[in-house]
């Protein structure tokens, strides 16, 4: 197993702080999903339990190596609750048991928390006066996917790491070599996914990808064809959310395209289409379009027991009055 490529700098400096003995007992890491944090912070935990390191690498060959690569290892605690539901007050008295608790192996003590958010308040109080006052040799790396976290207190008492998501050209390095796509396809993929190098890889593998390039398709075909009623098959499923999200983002790039920001269009896959629309409409038309949809798109998702297919019926209809299907074929 190894690090990714945009790991290796933030490894490599946390690192270098526990061999000149400065390391923060506690490292909040603020970072987006999808960057591959438990995978850093699981390297990190490796070298601090590794008994013989050699530099900033762990020596994968004695006794703590070995623990952690079958994620057995007694001092690595992996405070996550069941159902990844809400981590209690409960749960955390345990956790503070344990730590004050001497190591099993006789070294150090990793306390990980993969997600605060996921903490309750009870929780976090519960945690204060340990994370304040720890043990000897004791190492807490908590992470945090929302920067409008309201534990203050709990990330005052931590030394504060932002992990950024990579630039996008290594991103496309990387995801291109992991992945042998075309160079549109993988920068759409990480443009739908907010830059993130794992869930693009994910997302451009998998069965909504090819769902998503045979939506396009039906679409192209039905405005050509002026009758969007036949793309509703398609929408009325399990996924017309993700549909309508498809839907927007591909007018929203049509609007660009026609102020001539074609550097900042998301569905790079998709020229032909956005052209289209492009060239046949004006902003204020897609703009109303966009409204609609989402409107259509909230009613989906707060009324409850509403018929989805009448309402999807309902906004395509709405959708071919708007475009009037004047079309240049």
């Amino acid at each position: 197993m190894k690090l990714y490529p945009w790991l290796l700098k933030p490894y490599n400096n946390i690192i270098q702080q526990y061999q000149i003995k400065k390391a923060h007992h506690a490292i909040l890491i603020k970072t987006s999903k999808g960057m591959g944090v438990s995978k850093l912070i699981w390297f990190i935990s490796k070298w601090i339990l590794c008994l013989d390191p050699i530099g900033t690498n762990f020596c994968n060959k004695c006794h703590g190596c070995k623990l952690m690569s079958i994620q057995n290892h007694p001092d690595w605690h992996y405070c996550k609750s069941k159902n990844n539901d809400l981590f209690n007050i409960d749960e955390m008295r345990i956790i503070n048991e344990k730590i004050f608790k001497c190591s099993q192996q006789g070294g150090s003590k990793i306390i990980f928390f993969p997600d605060t958010e996921k903490l309750t308040e009870s929780a976090v109080n519960a945690f204060l006066k340990t994370l304040e006052e720890p043990p000897n040799n004791t190492w807490f790396f908590l992470v945090n996917y929302n920067n409008l976290s309201l534990h203050y207190t709990l990330n005052s008492r931590c030394l504060i790491y932002k992990l950024f998501v990579p630039n996008e050209k290594d991103s496309l390095t990387w995801l291109k070599k992991s992945t042998k796509k075309k160079d549109k396809s993988c920068l759409t993929s990480l443009r739908i996914n907010q830059g993130s190098p794992i869930y693009a890889k994910k997302f451009i593998n998998s069965q909504i990808w090819i769902e998503r390039i045979n939506f396009y398709k039906c679409l192209f075909h039905a405005c050509q064809n002026r009758n969007l009623l036949k793309i509703l098959p398609i929408l009325n499923n399990k996924n017309s959310i993700v549909y309508i999200n498809w839907i927007c983002f591909l007018l929203l790039d049509s609007i660009k395209f026609s102020f001539n920001q074609k550097e900042y269009l998301t569905n790079l896959d998709q020229i032909e289409l956005i052209e289209f629309f492009s060239d046949n409409y004006k902003t204020i038309i897609l703009d109303v379009s966009i409204r609609t949809w989402m409107k259509c798109r909230y009613r989906l998702l707060n009324i409850s027991g509403i018929n989805h297919e009448l309402l999807l019926l309902e906004q395509l209809l709405k959708w071919e009055k708007i475009l009037n299907f004047i079309f240049k074929i």
